[in-house]
C-alpha cells in the first residue's frame, strides 16, 4: 500500500501566503481606461489608502516653530529647526538655504533612509575619511547635492529614526538600537490600529505646511525625494498630497510580491492588508499625472530588478491612459541599493520651474 506524501509547500507558511496573494481579488487595482475612469480610481483608493495607513488627525496642531542651529556653509546657510506634527511630537528639520540663486527658490523635500544616521549624512557630515568615501560612493549626501544646486531643501527626521530613535534599553537589540527602535514602535502602532508610514506621511504634510510658512520667497511647486525607507514615505506621501508636484524615488519601488512579501524587511515597511486592494504600482498610479522618476540598482538586493521593472510597466499603464508618458522616467543604474542620481537632479529642476 502506496503512502500518502505531502507535497512539502503544503507544510510551508510562506508558499501558503504567497498562494493567497495569487489569489488575492486587489479590488481597487487600477483598471481604468479613461482619465474620468482614473479619477474616480484614485479618489477611491486614496480613501482606502489612508484608512489602511491608520488615519490621520483630524486637526492640525500649532506648528511652533523654532531655530535651534545656524551653520554657514560655503554654499548656503543651513538651519536646524523643530516644529510640531501633533500635539507632543516635534520634528527636527534641516533646511538649507542656498545663496546666490533666481528668486523664488524651487523646494524640495528630501526623506534620509533607514539608518541610524538620519540626516546627518544626507547632509555631507561624515565623521571620518572611511565614513566620507561610503556616503560619496553612495551618494547619501543628496540633500547637500540638492541644495549646491540651487533648491532650498528641507529634510525632516523621520519617526523612529536618526535622532527620534528610541533610547529605552528595553528597545535596543543587540544588533542596533536603530532597528529594535523601528521594531517596537511599528509594532505598537499597528496594535492601535495605526502604522509607522501613516505617521511619518503625516509628518511630511505638516513639514509642508511648515515650508509654506517660511519667509523665503517659495515657488508654487514643490519636489519630493527620498531613497529607500525615504522613499517609501515619499511613495505614500505623494500618493495623498496633492501640493508635491515633482517626485523621485530612489531605490525604494518595486512590486511587494517581489520585495516585502518575499525578503525580510524592517516592520515599519509593512501595511496591514494593503493586498487584498492594490500593489505598488497601484499606489505610484495616485501621483499621475504629476512626474515620477524611479531609480534603482541593478544589483539591490532589497527591490529586486525584475520586480522593480514589472511594478514600473504597470505605473506606465496608468500614465498612458492619462496621456502623460512623458511625466514618467526610469533610470536602471548599475549597483546595489544606493542612491542612483543620474537623472534626479535634473529631472527636479525640469518640473519644478
Amino acid at each position: 500500500m502506496k503512502r500518502n506524501i505531502i507535497p512539502q509547500e503544503h507544510l510551508s507558511t510562506m508558499s501558503y501566503l504567497w498562494r493567497e496573494y495569487a489569489r488575492a481579488p486587489r479590488a481597487l487595482a487600477f483598471r481604468a481606461r479613461t482619465p474620468n475612469e482614473f479619477r474616480a480610481w484614485r479618489d477611491a483608493l486614496r480613501g482606502k489608502l489612508i484608512e489602511l495607513l491608520g488615519g490621520f488627525p483630524s486637526e492640525r496642531c500649532d506648528l511652533a516653530p523654532r531655530v535651534v542651529e545656524v551653520v554657514e556653509e560655503k554654499e548656503y546657510r543651513r538651519e536646524k529647526v523643530i516644529f510640531y506634527s501633533e500635539p507632543e511630537v516635534a520634528i527636527p528639520c534641516y533646511v538649507l538655504i542656498p545663496r546666490k540663486v533666481a528668486l523664488p527658490y524651487r523646494a524640495v523635500i528630501a526623506l534620509h533612509g533607514h539608518g541610524t544616521d538620519g540626516t546627518r549624512l544626507m547632509l555631507g557630515l561624515a565623521r571620518n575619511a572611511k565614513e566620507r568615501a561610503s556616503m560619496r560612493a553612495g551618494k547619501w549626501d543628496f540633500a547637500r547635492q540638492l541644495a549646491r544646486r540651487g533648491f532650498i531643501v528641507f529634510a525632516p527626521a523621520q519617526r523612529a529614526l536618526g535622532e527620534r530613535v528610541e533610547k529605552n534599553r528595553a528597545y535596543q537589540a543587540k544588533s542596533g538600537r536603530n532597528k529594535k527602535s523601528c521594531t517596537i514602535t511599528t509594532l505598537a502602532s499597528f496594535m492601535l490600529g495605526r502604522t509607522m508610514a501613516g505617521m511619518r506621511v503625516w509628518d511630511v504634510m505638516r513639514t509642508i505646511d511648515y515650508l509654506r510658512t517660511r519667509a523665503e520667497p517659495i515657488a508654487e511647486k514643490i519636489g519630493c525625494m527620498g531613497w529607500s525607507g525615504g522613499g517609501t514615505t515619499t511613495l505614500y506621501a505623494s500618493a495623498l498630497d496633492e501640493r508635491i508636484s515633482a517626485v523621485v524615488l530612489e531605490s525604494a519601488f518595486c512590486t511587494y510580491r517581489a520585495s516585502i512579501l518575499s525578503i525580510e524587511h524592517c516592520a515599519d515597511n509593512y501595511i496591514p492588508g494593503i493586498l487584498r486592494y492594490a500593489e505598488a504600482s497601484d499606489i505610484a498610479g495616485l501621483i499621475a499625472p504629476r512626474p515620477v522618476l524611479i531609480e534603482s540598482g541593478t544589483q539591490d538586493h532589497i527591490f529586486p530588478i525584475a520586480g522593480v521593472k514589472q511594478a514600473y510597466d504597470e505605473l506606465a499603464r496608468v500614465y498612458a491612459v492619462l496621456h502623460r508618458s512623458d511625466h514618467l522616467d526610469a533610470d536602471f543604474f548599475s549597483g546595489e541599493h544606493r542612491v542612483g542620481g543620474r537623472k534626479a537632479f535634473a529631472w527636479l529642476a525640469r518640473w519644478l520651474k
